[in-house]
């Protein structure tokens, strides 16, 4: 089930049991102290969380996301998000499925969704790819993107 959160809780949760991918993608973005950046970060935007039922039927968070927005005077873009752990094993077709949703969704409110992966983001790369988002390599020429990075773009 995904949910809106404020609960600072459950983002420490998901970032300290972040997947190896993401947690080194946030690294690449900010040095050493990214944990405490995202988090700062993250404490003044709308998160979207995943959560899924543990054996003793308690909600755990696997996965948080969501969207910078970014009006234009014609176009409504959204900068996407997405920050996986390691309790997403063995819960793909589900998270898959409900992040399909959030997509289709977004989709009806922003013409234009981007963002940039790092390049050993391999798993979250193949996810972007079947929700419909491409990696053709045209960005704007105002966006700086690190070494390292790949952008990728879904339009509607």
């Amino acid at each position: 089930m995904i949910k809106n959160i404020k609960n600072k809780s459950d983002i420490v949760f998901i970032l300290d049991n972040l997947r190896d991918e993401d947690k080194e993608e946030l690294y690449a973005l900010f040095g050493e102290k990214w944990k405490e950046i995202t988090l700062s970060d993250l404490e003044n935007h709308e998160v979207l969380c995943l959560y899924l039922l543990n054996g003793k039927n308690e909600e755990i968070p696997i996965a948080m996301g969501g969207f910078f927005e970014q009006f234009t005077q014609n176009t409504s873009i959204a900068c996407v998000w997405l920050l996986s752990t390691v309790f997403l094993k063995g819960n793909k077709t589900l998270f898959i499925k409900d992040i399909k949703r959030e997509l289709e969704k977004a989709s009806k409110k922003y013409s234009i969704m981007y963002n940039y992966i790092y390049k050993s983001n391999f798993e979250a790369k193949k996810w972007l790819k079947i929700f419909g988002f491409k990696f053709d390599k045209p960005y704007p020429k105002n966006l700086e993107i690190k070494d390292g990075f790949e952008f990728f773009y879904k339009t509607n």
